[in-house]
């Protein structure tokens, strides 16, 4: 697979988490239960970085 369509597909797929994460958040109980999609995002978030570095070197 393309290196570029995975990174695009890992910043995608943490955006969508975080939206998710914050729609939860105010619709539903709040941050502390919906924290495990924050940090599937934040995973998502660095998994990408790392890429994007190591691309560049």
């Amino acid at each position: 697979m393309n290196q570029s369509l995975v990174n695009t597909i890992l910043l995608s797929l943490a955006f969508v988490a975080m939206v998710i994460g914050v729609h939860q958040s105010i619709t539903g109980a709040g941050v502390a239960e919906n924290y495990w999609i924050f940090m599937i995002g934040l995973a998502f978030y660095i998994i990408y970085g790392y890429r994007k570095k190591n691309k560049k070197a």
